[in-house]
């Protein structure tokens, strides 16, 4: 393991509170605004924000406590909600360089089927003067979607490194694997950032 210190708006350890002044912390490596798929946090009756819930925690009948947010038609309205709507305006100032410095935004585990986020992104990327940079890991074969319209269009296609379970993708550049490389999973993905790969 690496073991960088790193913020994510959470306080504790195996059950962790919500607390956005913990983005601000001194002396952490990284700063990780999860804007989705966050199904280990629970919305107590009694707490008027979310707690993170270790798998390693014995809750007393988890099925009585709702997810914060579940995969529905309303996913998008309970998004605008804090803490998610404190991390979107969050990840929106993240992805605004200040003038001469660059950004890179690594996306790892993201289908990009939630159109709210997507936008932010594209926005960014058109916005930045070419100092936004997107890295995005998929398990798809391919560009497809959102991957695949930000490659076809020459004003961000350079800004945009894909990498495909067949493949990666940058600008004209593009090399095709006859094999899976698997590196969009998490644990790879990991590795390879820590140097171990």
């Amino acid at each position: 393991m690496a073991k960088i210190p790193y913020a994510d708006g959470l306080n504790g350890g195996a059950t962790a509170w919500w607390d956005a002044n913990a983005f601000d912390v001194a002396g952490v490596s990284a700063r990780v605004i999860k804007l989705h798929g966050s199904i280990n946090w629970y919305q107590f009756p009694d707490d008027p924000l979310p707690r993170r819930i270790g798998s390693a925690v014995d809750l007393p009948d988890e099925h009585d406590i709702p997810l914060l947010i579940w995969p529905s038609a309303t996913k998008y309205q309970e998004a605008q909600l804090d803490p998610f709507a404190q991390l979107l305006n969050r990840a929106r100032s993240a992805l605004r360089a200040d003038s001469g410095s660059q950004r890179v935004l690594a996306i790892c585990g993201y289908s990009f089927g939630d159109r709210h986020i997507n936008l932010d992104i594209n926005r960014a990327l058109r916005e930045s003067a070419g100092n936004l940079t997107v890295a995005a890991f998929t398990d798809r074969d391919e560009p497809t979607g959102q991957l695949k319209d930000w490659r076809d269009d020459s004003l961000v296609r350079d800004q945009v490194l894909i990498f495909c379970n067949r493949g990666f993708y940058h600008g004209d550049f593009g090399h095709d694997s006859p094999k899976d490389i698997p590196w969009w999973k998490f644990e790879n993905l990991t590795r390879i950032l820590n140097g171990d790969v």
